[in-house]
């Protein structure tokens, strides 16, 4: 665990549109029952290039404890997922 920077989603503000899981080159965001989640906490960069996308503005940096960034693990599932970039 470290202390870092995260996506955090307002879900009252979230429409669900998706246009923040097609930002994250990673594939921590999924939409799940029409509202973007953070699935994967260790696949989150916290660079934001999501946070740009959203049309509502529920999507936020904040900082908190949470796993460390894997970006092996969020290569892996990016070509497992959307296939070899």
């Amino acid at each position: 665990m470290a202390n870092r920077k995260i996506i955090h989603i307002d879900e009252d503000l979230c429409n669900g549109c998706g246009d923040c899981v097609v930002g994250c080159a990673e594939g921590a965001l999924q939409i799940v029952d029409g509202k973007a989640k953070l699935v994967r906490e260790d696949f989150c960069d916290g660079f934001g290039d999501c946070v740009g996308t959203c049309p509502t503005g529920a999507l936020t940096i904040e900082e908190r404890e949470v796993p460390r960034f894997d970006p092996q693990a969020a290569r892996a599932h990016v070509a497992q997922s959307r296939g070899p970039e």
